[in-house]
Formats: C-alpha cells, sequence, structure tokens
C-alpha cells in the first residue's frame, strides 16, 4: 500500500530538475501513505515522471522498491495496492518463460502487461489498486484503477501536462497554479454529499473511475476503457437457495484467504455485528489464528457499544482482543485540531475509524481488515427495505399524476419552507419521470439548493449534477442486469457504485492511511460481489429479513444472538454530542468558515438547521456534519 504520483508532458516541454522538485514535494505531502520508502524517476526523453511513497508489505526488500522499470526500462510503473493473487499469476508468467527480479507483485503487473494487454491484466487481477504504467514503446501513459474503487487516483491537466496522485494533498504540489472551487461539483456534494468520479470540488481536478482504465498519449483525448461488472457471473446463478448459500460461503472463505497474502502481521476491526464476527470466523478456519481485533466503544453511552458481542467472538476464536474506548472529548480535540483530511468525508464514522487506526498503528501493524461491502451487496440496510417499498408504491396506476399535481400545488410552499423538501423533491422526480430511489447518501433536494447556496453559487445556475449521476447508475444497472424489475439487484447497485465506492471505501482508504495503515476488505472481492449479482434478487432478500443470505452464511459459525440481533451499525453518537459540546464547535465553523464568507454557502441557513437540532425540534445531524466537514476543507484547502 503506498501512494503514487507522476507527470506527462504530452503539450510542453520537460523540464526534469523542476518536475523532481515537484514530485518531491508531492510525495512528502503523501509521506503517511508510505513512510518506509520514496523514489523518483524520471525519463526526460519521454517527458515523464513518477513518484512513489511506499509502506512496505509484501517483498519487504529495497529491491521491490518504486518506481519500478522493466528490464529494459520500456515500461515504468508506479502501484498502490496489493494484488492477492500475484503468486498465481507469477506462475503462470514463469511458464510462459518470464523471468522476475523480486518477490513482490509490481513486478508482475509489468510483466502481465506486456504478455496479456491492459484489459486482460485487469481483468485477471484479484486485487485493489491505483496504479500508473507508462509504455514508451507506444508513447502511452495508462491510469487505472480497482472494480470497486477502493483506492484513489486523481489527475488534472495543465498547459500541456498531465499530473496525478493519490490524494489532493499530493496533486497540488504538481500543479501550476492552485485550482479554483468547482461549482458543479459543489452542487453535486450538497445533493449527495459526496462529489461522484470522475469530478472533484475543484475545477480541472479529476478522478479516475472505478472499473476503468484511462489511457493518455499525445494524439489526442484520453480514452477510458470500462473492464468490470458486477454482472460479469450473471450466466452462472445459482439453481437454488441452498446452492446460493454454499457458493456464499465458500466464495467469502477465498476472499478472505486471498486477504491474508503479507508478509507483516494482519490485525482486524471487530464490531460486534454479522460482518466482521464471520470475518474472523473465516480467519479461524483459514488458520490465522490469534489475530489481534480491535472494538471500539463509549463509556458513557452504552448503547453506542457492542463489546458484549464483540467477547463473544472472542470467547469462541482465539483472538487477541483489544478495546479502545472513546470519550466525548478526546473527539471535540480532534475536531477542533488541524484535520489532515483533503476531502470533506461526509459519513461521520471516520471519526472512531481514526482512532481504531491509530491504535493499530501505534501496535505495530500496517494490514487491517475491515467489514465494508457487505450491507450494499447483500442488502443489509432498512432503507434498502424502504426503498423496495417506494419504489413498488410509485409505479401503481395513476400515481405520476398524484405526484405532478403534489409538486405543483407545493412547490410555491416549499419555496419557503426549509423543512420536508426530502418528500417535496420525490414528488418532484416522480412527476419528472426520474429515479425514485437516490440511494442513502441524500443532502439538499434540488428544491433546497436556493436556501443553502449562498449568493455566489445561486448567481450560478443549478443543473443537478447529483440527479445525473443516479440517473446513470439506473441506466447502466438496466443494461449490465437485463434484468429491470428486480429492484433489489437495482438498489443494491446504486448502493455499490453510490455510498460504498464513492463516501465509504474513500473515508477507509483516507482514514487508515494517515496512520501508515493498509485496509482490506473482503467482502467488496469482485468474484464474491459476481456470485450476489448473479442471484436474483427473491433469492436474497424477504420482506423484513434483512442480510438474510450472509446471516445463514453465519449460522454455523456464530452464536445466534449476534446473527438475531437488531443491526447496530459502526458509529459514534454526533448527534447526542451535537446538542452539547460539540454544538459550540460546528457552530463556530458554521459561523466563521471562509466557504460561507466567500458567498458559495448561506450562513443563516447553516445556523438555523444547527438551532432546529440543538432545540430537538428535529434531526438534522447528517446535513450539519456535511456542512461542517465541507466548511473545514474549504479553510485548509481551498484557495
Amino acid at each position: 500500500m503506498c501512494g503514487i504520483l507522476g507527470l506527462f508532458s504530452h503539450g510542453a516541454a520537460f523540464q526534469p530538475e523542476d518536475a523532481e522538485r515537484r514530485l518531491e514535494a508531492g510525495a512528502a505531502a503523501m509521506a503517511h501513505r508510505g513512510p518506509d520508502a520514496q523514489g523518483v524517476w524520471l525519463l526526460p526523453a519521454e517527458g515523464i515522471g513518477f513518484g512513489h511513497r511506499r509502506l512496505a508489505i509484501l517483498d519487504l526488500d529495497p529491491r521491490s522498491n518504486q518506481p519500478m522499470a522493466s528490464a529494459d526500462g520500456s515500461v515504468l510503473i508506479t502501484f498502490n495496492g496489493e494484488i492477492y493473487n500475484f503468486r498465481e499469476l507469477r506462475q503462470e508468467l514463469a511458464t510462459e518463460g518470464v523471468a522476475f527480479r523480486t518477490a513482490g507483485d509490481t513486478e508482475v503487473l509489468i510483466a502481465g502487461y506486456r504478455r496479456w494487454g491492459m484489459r486482460q491484466l485487469l481483468r485477471r487481477c484479484a486485487a485493489m489498486f491505483a496504479f500508473a504504467l507508462y509504455d514508451a514503446q507506444e508513447g502511452a501513459l495508462y491510469l487505472a484503477r480497482d472494480r470497486a474503487g477502493k483506492k484513489p487516483l486523481y489527475y488534472a491537466e495543465q498547459a500541456g501536462q498531465l499530473a496525478f496522485a493519490s490524494e489532493l494533498r499530493g496533486l497540488l504540489p504538481l500543479l501550476a497554479s492552485h485550482p479554483e472551487i468547482d461549482p458543479e461539483g459543489l452542487d453535486s456534494y450538497l445533493s449527495l454529499k459526496f462529489v461522484p468520479a470522475p469530478g472533484t470540488l475543484l475545477q480541472g481536478v479529476r478522478r479516475v473511475r472505478p472499473g476503468t482504465c484511462l489511457r493518455f498519449d499525445r494524439s489526442g483525448p484520453p480514452r477510458e476503457v470500462a473492464y468490470w461488472s458486477p454482472f460479469d457471473a450473471r450466466s452462472e446463478s445459482p439453481a437454488s437457495y441452498d446452492e446460493l448459500v454454499q457458493k456464499t460461503d465458500a466464495a467469502l472463505s477465498v476472499a478472505v484467504e486471498r486477504r491474508l497474502v503479507s508478509d507483516v502481521p494482519i490485525c482486524v476491526f471487530l464490531s460486534g455485528g454479522v460482518d466482521s464476527s464471520l470475518m474472523v470466523a473465516k480467519l479461524d478456519q483459514a488458520g490465522a489464528r490469534g489475530m489481534t481485533t480491535y472494538t471500539i466503544g463509549y463509556d458513557a453511552l452504552p448503547e453506542y457499544n457492542e463489546y458484549e458481542y464483540a467477547r463473544l467472538v472472542a470467547d469462541r476464536y482465539p483472538v487477541d482482543y483489544r478495546e479502545v474506548r472513546l470519550t466525548s472529548q478526546e473527539v471535540l480535540a480532534t475536531l477542533e485540531g488541524d484535520l489532515p483530511l483533503d476531502e470533506p468525508i461526509s459519513d461521520w464514522v471516520w471519526v472512531p475509524l481514526h482512532f481504531l487506526s491509530r491504535a493499530a498503528h501505534r501496535d505495530g501493524f500496517k494490514v487491517v481488515l475491515v467489514g465494508e461491502g457487505a450491507d450494499e451487496t447483500f442488502f443489509g440496510y432498512e432503507f434498502m427495505q424502504k426503498g423496495i417499498r417506494e419504489l413498488a408504491r410509485w409505479r401503481r396506476p395513476g400515481r405520476k399524476a398524484l405526484a405532478t399535481v403534489a409538486a405543483t400545488l407545493l412547490h410555491p410552499l416549499y419555496r419557503r419552507s426549509h423543512r420536508g423538501h426530502r418528500r417535496y423533491d420525490l414528488w418532484r422526480r416522480v412527476a419528472a419521470g426520474e429515479p425514485t430511489y437516490l440511494g442513502s447518501s441524500v443532502g439538499f433536494g434540488v428544491s433546497q439548493r436556493h436556501q443553502v447556496a449562498g449568493p455566489r453559487l445561486r448567481a450560478i445556475p443549478g443543473t443537478d449534477p447529483g440527479g445525473r449521476f443516479i440517473a446513470r447508475l439506473h441506466a447502466d444497472y438496466e443494461l449490465q442486469s437485463g434484468a429491470s424489475d428486480d429492484d433489489v439487484n437495482r438498489i443494491a447497485y446504486v448502493e455499490f457504485f453510490g455510498k460504498l465506492s464513492e463516501v465509504l471505501l474513500n473515508r477507509v482508504d483516507r482514514v487508515s492511511m494517515l496512520h501508515s495503515l493498509e485496509a482490506r476488505s473482503p467482502f467488496i472481492d469482485h468474484d464474491l460481489v459476481e456470485l450476489a449479482f448473479s442471484a436474483p434478487g427473491s433469492m436474497k432478500y424477504q420482506p423484513g429479513h434483512l442480510k438474510a443470505l450472509l446471516k445463514d452464511v453465519a449460522r454455523p459459525y456464530l452464536p445466534a444472538p449476534i446473527i438475531d440481533r437488531k443491526k447496530m451499525g459502526f458509529s459514534f453518537p454526533f448527534k447526542q454530542w451535537l446538542r452539547g459540546s460539540l454544538g459550540a464547535v460546528v457552530g463556530d465553523a458554521l459561523d466563521r468558515g471562509r466557504i460561507f464568507a466567500d458567498g458559495w454557502l448561506s450562513a443563516p441557513f447553516a445556523q438555523r438547521l444547527l438551532a432546529e437540532h440543538r432545540a430537538g425540534f428535529a434531526d438534522h445531524a447528517p446535513r450539519l456534519w456535511a456542512l461542517y466537514s465541507l466548511s473545514l476543507w474549504y479553510d485548509r484547502w481551498a484557495r
């Protein structure tokens, strides 16, 4: 796991000394992603410069430091991630006569590219990654990102030069000028609480989309190739529910075993829920006993603690069980400090994740297994169940006409009201023929833009980029699945490429890597995901039985109290603390933040939301956190 960055001059002169200076500055800004080694490699004649920060996990020998070149020097790579099946790929290449100089996975990517080509290489990898590869014979630069979007990759073009990096903080030193705020990106963030790839909050700064590869050369604009769909295995749909349970059990075993590939110790974040508990059971099944687990809780708020259930797992399986106890004072100190996040993260769970990652790092770990992806793939959230009912309700005869009347009559009221917009926006979407299911990450609807926006943003016509992104997800689902009437898989698809890819995986990568900790997610293993999407939704979900498939997989391994208890979720009590000590901190950010002073957002509107929340009139916590995170980010990173 590492940080990567680079420069590619395709319309400007390449100046080696300047490129090296900027690459070193960008790499230093991402030192947390790779504290073990730093490298810069220049090919001045090709107009290429790559940089790398290494977190050594496989083949700890310095010979595996990066950037790395092929033996003849014609292929150069800088790679962030892990290729879990690299030994199998290496063996296949070796039988075809390829000689290797190192024992890690980076050189396998170079050899695999030369033997199979880029698209086939990406499809063969069981992995999480973001990498850049330059082929001097083609004069082409490739930027590739893993299927689910676990690893980030940003890029920007200025004055005939392409720059890329793992994080914004690493990209900015490579640019000739600091980008301005992007109004379309801001609109996306306000409506979705994230900016979907390829967009960002900064003009001209883009991200490689999950499951795609970009090819840059000197002959024209970049070409994007999508190499994966979760429906790639739909022709192999299980014939029965029992078969699906058996195959899911086996696929999860493989997914966990793959993520044990490491030359350094591995730990686990154990919440006490089905997902992470089943992961511990599978580790034991794979022979990885005695691993260290970390569970977080709050002494003053027992309703947020999962110690009781995590201890049940620790009693059944031989693990080194450790608890991290968190207080509101520690959270307050963190939020009042100089937050090192270079993107606003609209999910406040990054806070407990920060303390868990810090504890694991202090104990000497570089790798952790996490449970992200299980709920999205296996239908585990109540709002997904609500979405099923909502989709069915609005398909009934006459409902579109009813929504049209309601939206028309109530439009003047909702122009003035600052509450109830979620329902009104639903009526508006039904009337307009737009998708009714937006996913679980929802901020401010189109009808509320004029209220949350400041004068500077209101002066720019809104184009609803968030709505376009959701519409594209629904269209992609129908095109790829061939089952437009399967609402279970439709909702799972929207959640997978919506909140999971854009918020949750970004959160895990960004926060864990701040502590030089690589997070691996067995539940987003592509074979497991493809298996889940190959089955019809009716096999995975019955009304009132969320995540039934995964729970049935877990029953032979876990105590019934863990499987059958009400879902709790990994969280922290921001809603409650916002009415206490955190309220003043958030209020100060909303009052003094530059994003309000610069006219992008309305401070009076944000303060009104906070006052209502603190008085107990409404639960505005999710939207307040989104605004608070955005304000802190803007103060630190915007110009």
